[in-house]
């Protein structure tokens, strides 16, 4: 007769769990060394949080702790970073001695060390040095380059003045076109030729001058101690040039009284006669006889020498022109019926005209 042993719940549990085959959990181990010392240990960052071209390695974290502890300060020369407390590297250290910048930065819990930028320490004062230089330079080409040297003048408006005149008078030719100043050359101009009213002046690149005129016309011929001049409405006196005809010709003895400077007008504008005495002779020239020249005399005035043998005089004063041509064929009439021949008849005063 068998007797059955009663088996307890205990041990019931414990061979199916003997019975069963246990699983390890799969760790991936990183070896540190060689040797009975080599150690493992578990993978030391998350691939789902690093992002790089490459395919990222572990690194052990006790190779990391000697990179950072010595490593990096061999390699680059510089501090080691601060750490957070959750491990990761927070600052970016900058060797004052060195002319360049090392980034430190984490991914995760991969350091990552960005290499050595050298950047140049370029002051302001080296770039101004550079600008002055270049500058300088583009200046110096523009001077001495034929391109921008002057070598005539475009004159419009002129009828007697040449731009030979003008290009001889400025006296600009070989030199670069940066020395011509607008002003200066309309004021050498308007100095050298009384003759011009109105002179313009304008510059163009790379080597145009161009010089507009209006030039005097002119009314009397002034001839004085041999020379002549000529004048125009307004009194002012210039030196002849060319030919101009049915100009009014005066023979004059002395300089005529010099008429008062207007302040508001330039001393280009400044009268040699007066423009009053311009209209009295424009006016009297109708009256000279055929042949007859008028003339000017510092004592007596404006006149002309009569064919017939005398000379008259309408005086200084060309006011009441009219009335002194009336008294003064007045007394040819009375001389012609007396019979009387003068040298002289002067009507420049109307209360006391007389004659020789």
């Amino acid at each position: 007769m068998t007797i059955q042993q009663k088996t307890s719940r205990a041990d019931t549990v414990r061979k199916r769990r003997s019975s069963k085959k246990r699983s390890k959990p799969v760790v991936k181990t990183l070896r540190t060394g060689t040797g009975p010392t080599s150690r493992t240990s578990r993978q030391a960052y998350r691939p789902e949080s690093v992002f790089l071209p490459g395919a990222p390695r572990p690194v052990a974290p006790t190779r990391l702790r000697q990179l950072k502890g010595s490593g990096l300060r061999q390699t680059f020369g510089v501090s080691s970073p601060a750490k957070a407390k959750d491990g990761s590297i927070r600052r970016m250290t900058k060797d004052p001695h060195r002319k360049g910048y090392d980034f430190a930065f984490s991914l995760g819990r991969t350091a990552v060390h960005a290499p050595l930028l050298n950047l140049p320490n370029l002051g302001s004062r080296w770039v101004s040095a550079g600008l002055t230089l270049l500058l300088g330079l583009m200046l110096y080409t523009m001077v001495t380059a034929n391109t921008f040297k002057v070598f005539g003048v475009e004159l419009t408006g002129n009828q007697r003045l040449t731009a030979e005149d003008v290009k001889a008078r400025l006296g600009l030719t070989g030199q670069a076109i940066f020395n011509a100043v607008p002003s200066q050359i309309e004021k050498d101009l308007r100095t050298a030729f009384p003759d011009l009213a109105v002179v313009s002046v304008q510059i163009g690149l790379p080597n145009h001058i161009r010089v507009a005129v209006v030039e005097r016309t002119p009314i009397l011929a002034w001839t004085q101690d041999g020379k002549t001049t000529w004048i125009d409405t307004n009194g002012i006196a210039f030196t002849p040039r060319g030919d101009v005809a049915g100009m009014v010709e005066i023979a004059s003895s002395g300089t005529p009284p010099t008429p008062t400077a207007n302040p508001q007008k330039s001393i280009y504008e400044q009268s040699f006669i007066s423009p009053a005495m311009v209209q009295a002779i424009l006016s009297l020239y109708p009256q000279v006889p055929g042949g007859a020249t008028m003339i000017y005399d510092p004592k007596y005035g404006i006149g002309w020498q009569d064919p017939r043998g005398w000379s008259v005089y309408f005086g200084q004063n060309t006011q009441s022109i009219d009335i002194k041509k009336k008294i003064y064929q007045a007394i040819l009439d009375t001389f012609n019926l007396q019979g009387i021949q003068p040298t002289l008849i002067s009507v420049a005063y109307l209360d006391a005209p007389f004659y020789k």
